[in-house]
């Protein structure tokens, strides 16, 4: 008897918090509810609640499967929680493994949480504000870190200052005693933009609001 149905799988993501980089096995997931959609061919991937993955398939019976070459994908929090500042593009079809691995489908992606996100309690955060009277304080690249390193380490996570020059910078795999202090350092568009306070000693385990000078 000849199938009546045919779905092929695409692509699978998975996105996760860019702050916790780098990824592990043990990074969990981003939970919030995402619509994650290739526009140039009209194709919404399926939301699997059991493990917070996207996946691209397609009826395949009667016509190809989709491909292309760096086509775009569009992310969008419903809840406006997180975003990406940088593009997704994905290739089909995917080169697959012989024999095919889980890998080979599954896409780890990053996105970064806006001001909208509320830290877990024992976190370590800043809720932060550029302000200025002269100079703009919209898409400016924020960069933090902790020790006495005049530049942040390698792989360093960024955020992007809203258009109020607001932004959430997350410390989620920093530990250390409760209420203990650290001095963190930040940086605006790898130091090409002056910043005050510079550096600051900020409290572990707890949000905290600071605003910053442009100067």
């Amino acid at each position: 008897m000849s199938p009546l149905l045919q779905r092929t799988l695409a692509a699978v993501y998975r996105f996760y918090d860019v702050f916790h980089f780098p990824i592990r096995d043990t990074t969990p997931p981003i939970t919030s509810a995402l619509e994650v959609s290739v526009p140039s061919l009209s194709w919404t991937a399926y939301r699997a609640a059991d493990d917070f993955t996207y996946r691209f398939s397609a009826l395949t019976l009667n016509q190809p499967a989709p491909a292309g070459v760096n086509l775009e994908v569009q992310v969008t929090a419903l809840a406006g929680d997180y975003v990406s500042f940088e593009p997704i593009q994905l290739t089909l079809p995917r080169v697959l493994s012989v024999p095919v691995q889980r890998s080979d489908f599954l896409i780890l992606t990053p996105l970064w949480p806006t001001s909208a996100v509320r830290p877990p309690e024992g976190e370590t955060a800043v809720r932060g504000q550029i302000q200025s009277a002269a100079f703009p304080v919209a898409g400016l690249k924020v960069e933090m870190w902790v020790g006495g390193a005049v530049a942040p380490p390698p792989g360093t996570p960024f955020t992007i200052s809203d258009s109020n020059g607001q932004f959430l910078y997350r410390f989620p795999v920093l530990k250390g005693p409760a209420g203990s202090p650290a001095s963190f350092h930040i940086r605006l568009n790898g130091g090409a933009v002056g910043v005050s306070p510079a550096s600051l000693p900020l409290a572990l385990g707890a949000t905290q609001v600071i605003l910053f000078q442009r100067t």
